[in-house]
């Protein structure tokens, strides 16, 4: 029987694991971030397919519009405080190159729009230059190192979150996005 004292947390497992070297660390960042929204996403969409299968007939429009706000919650990770859950864990934030503070909300979508169309690249990318990823060049941000912090705290933020113009903003060109990788997918329309 293992004692609770010895036993690490997954947290401690996973920081232990990816600070064996400076690019693994920022990999393993961007890695845990894909399997946790995973984690998120996927159930939701499981339970719409099957209850659409089941219970009500949903034409294809309506599955892509919700795979698509699925996407989109991904695309938004690092929305609150900058920081996305991963981020949060292994301790690191998007700033704003410019200003060194925390990124703005739509810096952060902007940088996680190529993950959409170009995750494998952005990782290749991110290896070679853990500060900066393609994404990052084009919202003019970077990560940098910054306090561990539990997951929990995403709960405080998104209590304290006051919503600007930047949302709104967030959410047209979003729509706009995803509406037209919709149209990129044979039979949704």
């Amino acid at each position: 029987m293992y004692n609770r004292c010895t036993t690490p947390n997954f947290q401690e497992s996973f920081s232990k694991i990816s600070n064996i070297n400076g690019r693994f660390h920022r990999i393993s960042s961007m890695l845990l971030d894909h399997i946790i929204m995973t984690i998120v996403i996927i159930p939701p969409i499981m339970l719409i397919i099957l209850a659409s299968n089941a219970i009500f007939k949903f034409d294809n429009r309506i599955l892509s519009r919700v795979f698509f706000s699925m996407v989109f919650i991904y695309v938004n990770k690092d929305f609150f405080n900058a920081k996305s859950p991963a981020k949060r864990i292994l301790g690191y934030r998007v700033i704003n190159r410019k200003t060194e503070k925390p990124a703005t909300e739509l810096q952060c979508f902007i940088r996680n729009l190529t993950i959409a169309i170009a995750w494998p690249l952005e990782v290749i990318v991110g290896y070679i230059n853990p500060q900066r990823r393609i994404g990052d060049y084009i919202a003019n941000t970077k990560v940098v190192t910054s306090d561990k912090e539990k997951l929990k705290t995403i709960l405080t933020d998104l209590k304290n979150k006051k919503f600007k113009l930047n949302f709104l903003i967030i959410l047209i060109i979003g729509m706009i996005y995803f509406y037209g990788l919709s149209l990129t997918i044979p039979n949704l329309n």
